[in-house]
């Protein structure tokens, strides 16, 4: 690219130099050939007025104030008078030609021809020889001046142009390298990134560089998010796979070995220690049994069903519910919501499902007398729910691995709340984020887009 830019410069260049030189040329030629005739005419008429008749004493006296050959021709075009013999006059200066005639009514004309290999300039213009009579006056006039000038302006040009060629290469080089070379390293960091190397590109050179920089960077991380999102997605539903098949291959079992429970309970009730036994046994099984349940439920393919839904209402009805949990172990639990109505379209349910998973894991995190705020927002992203608690907060580490299937920090959890929760928000268009806060603890911002832009 540095190459062919500064090949397209090089011809720009040429070009604008040839030109030039061109119309400085021609331009210079019919500024030389105005002032020769003016000069001519001028001479002219000077000497007329010095002699009351044209005769050859008249003629050569102005070649010598002219400078070079006099020719007089009649209204009809013939040769009268001249100062050059007629045996040595050229053929084509013998006789006005009927298209020089015509020409001659509008104004001088002004011909380049060259005799003996030497080019001459000839100036015809009409001229009164006395009041009544006119005639044509045709002066030969040798061009060196002009030749002189011509070489020393095409000498001036070359030296001018070579000069302007050297500077435009410094500095289309210098121009290049300051936009190819940013560009070239922006092309390898994104064949990098074309390979699973993802990482943020320097934002350097000139401002439309670095704006295309800065364009590439956010569209990286949004291809990167997005194919974590697929991965999540591809996880959760070979974790859902796994658990259906999983359940499938324990159902009888389980439901048998409750059955036997069940029939062991009955016949032991007149022995307290095996009826302890098997009451444990009958426990333990319907654990079993509600434990792989709500795995099956979490795992359940995710199907949105939407409707208007105002957020307030949605956190008002779960935290209302929920209230009493936090009591049981003295948290301090409070909800703020926004003062006008934030409509979403969303599937109530599945927001209800986000939010409860949110609130007990704020509540299994927050030590006795803690707290927990929930709190509604209509902000530039969207409508937010905020769930902020006093915890221990979560270590920077461990914030993405909390979305895997599977993985909890929980002794007992399914490590799938987060995960579905993720999932369920991605489906309404939404985001779901973990930070830290400031002054300690853990806060979860469900963001999710307002009715204007939700789709239906």
């Amino acid at each position: 690219m540095f190459k062919r830019l500064i090949i397209a410069y090089f011809f720009l260049f040429l070009f604008i130099s040839i030109y030039f030189a061109y119309t400085s040329i021609t331009f210079t030629s019919e500024i030389l050939d105005d002032l020769a005739t003016k000069n001519a005419k001028r001479l002219v008429y000077i000497v007329l007025d010095q002699n009351k008749e044209i005769n050859d004493q008249a003629i050569l006296s102005l070649k010598r104030i002219v400078g070079g050959e006099i020719f007089i021709y009649s209204k009809a075009g013939d040769l009268l008078l001249s100062s050059i013999k007629k045996e040595a006059i050229p053929q084509a200066l013998k006789k006005l030609t009927k298209e020089e005639l015509e020409t001659l009514k509008a104004g001088p004309i002004v011909k380049k021809i060259t005799l003996n290999n030497q080019k001459y300039r000839f100036i015809l213009f009409e001229a009164k020889l006395t009041k009544d009579i006119s005639a044509y006056f045709g002066i030969l006039l040798p061009t060196t001046t002009e030749e002189q000038i011509k070489a020393n302006l095409i000498f001036g040009l070359i030296y001018t142009s070579f000069a302007g060629l050297v500077f435009m290469l410094v500095v289309s080089w210098l121009l290049s390298r300051s936009i190819t070379q940013p560009l070239e390293e922006l092309a390898e960091e994104t064949r990098q990134i074309g390979r699973g190397k993802w990482k943020k590109i320097p934002e350097k050179g000139p401002a439309e560089v670095k704006s295309l920089a800065r364009a590439l960077n956010q569209m990286s991380q949004e291809i990167k998010e997005y194919q974590q999102r697929l991965l999540e997605a591809e996880r959760l539903s070979t974790t859902a796979q796994l658990a259906a098949s999983i359940a499938h291959e324990i159902k009888n079992p389980l439901t048998s070995l409750k059955l036997a429970s069940e029939i062991l309970c009955e016949f032991a009730k007149n022995n307290p220690t095996l009826s302890k036994r098997a009451q444990m046994v009958l426990s333990e099984t319907a654990r079993l049994e509600k434990i792989l349940q709500n795995m099956l439920a979490k795992t359940k393919k995710i199907q949105v069903v939407r409707e208007v839904v105002d957020v307030n209402a949605l956190v008002k009805e779960v935290t209302r519910m929920a209230e009493n949990q936090f009591k049981a172990r003295k948290q301090k639990f409070t909800v703020e919501l926004a003062e006008q109505p934030i409509k979403i379209s969303a599937d109530p349910e599945k927001i209800k499902q986000v939010l409860w998973n949110i609130l007990n894991n704020a509540w299994e995190a927050t030590p006795e007398e803690g707290e927990i705020k929930v709190r509604t927002e209509l902000t530039e992203k969207g409508a937010e729910i905020i769930v902020e608690d006093s915890g221990p907060g979560i270590p920077e580490d461990r914030v993405k691995d909390l979305f895997r299937p599977f993985y909890s920090t929980k002794p007992g959890g399914t490590g799938l709340g987060l995960a579905v929760s993720r999932q369920i928000v991605l489906f309404h268009g939404g985001e779901l984020i973990l930070e830290n806060r400031e002054e300690g603890g853990a806060r979860v911002r469900v963001i999710l887009p307002p009715l204007s832009e939700s789709r239906d």
